[in-house]
């Protein structure tokens, strides 16, 4: 009989909030300081999903997911060009391989979102943040 195996990996996502105010300025800015997910895990990718279409006069803004707080180590960087930004669309941004090993939360760590100190400030803009994490099967208790 063939050996029986599982998953090597089960995914999931952490919703995150829903962001209004967060796109109207092109300065720097911390959305989210040291969200401690409370379980071991290996972040894959920053999400985000926008609930109405971006307006504005065009431009970018850009995103980084950081390891730990604000100033934290940067995992993942997303910009989000006003042109792609529309309502349902899923932007996304990988962790590079370079970051796997600092991708990597133990129980106790958490993880950050800034918005970086350039970019073009959009106007009517909302949407909802997401990590997508991996982590091993846990023993059957």
């Amino acid at each position: 009989m063939p050996k029986e195996a599982g998953p090597s990996y089960l995914r999931g996502v952490i919703p995150l909030l829903g962001v209004v105010g967060h796109f109207d300025g092109n300065g720097a800015e911390t959305i989210i300081n040291t969200f401690v997910p409370g379980f071991v895990c290996s972040v894959e990718k920053l999400l985000f999903v926008p609930s109405e279409d971006f307006a504005g006069a065009g431009g970018t803004l850009t995103f980084d997911l950081r390891k730990g707080g604000a100033t934290g180590t940067i995992i993942a960087t997303l910009t989000i060009a006003l042109a792609a930004a529309l309502q349902g669309a899923k932007l996304s941004a990988a962790v590079s391989a370079a970051n796997e090993t600092v991708a990597r939360l133990s129980d106790t760590d958490g993880f950050s979102i800034t918005r970086q100190a350039t970019g073009t400030a959009f106007t009517g803009a909302a949407g909802q943040w997401m990590v997508l994490f991996r982590q091993r099967a846990q023993a059957k208790v």
